[in-house]
């Protein structure tokens, strides 16, 4: 007795064959490019309520801010607060304003107990 054929469990049929080719799924390069196409549609957007100037200028002022070190310490120094203003994110809690760091790089429970204990 034959059963139907699985096509997701089988791999086949629902992805294109450039996906299949690159290794990687469509909707994982439009995650990576989500931030930049959020960011252009606001461009779009500010251009047809504003007109084409005022798009230049966020845009020349995103340049000259990503271009600055200006970090205050009060944030913890990491923190740049005039992209966060220009991008209207100092509004919003990211997973990145909680955890800094790369979490892999985290000690593990072991030895933050001999650190604090001076082992």
């Amino acid at each position: 007795m034959e059963s139907l054929h699985d096509t997701i469990r089988s791999g086949d049929g629902l992805l294109s064959v450039a996906s299949k080719v690159n290794g990687r799924h469509p909707l994982e390069t439009r995650l990576q490019n989500w931030e930049e196409t959020q960011q252009n549609a606001r461009l779009e957007q500010y251009r047809r309520l504003f007109g084409a100037a005022d798009p230049i200028r966020r845009t020349m002022d995103l340049e000259i801010v990503s271009q600055t070190d200006f970090k205050p310490a009060v944030l913890g120094g990491p923190a740049n607060v005039h992209l966060d203003i220009l991008k209207n994110k100092d509004s919003s809690i990211d997973w990145e304003d909680i955890y800094k760091g790369d979490p892999s790089s985290a000690p593990d429970l072991h030895t933050e107990v001999e650190r604090r204990v001076g082992l």
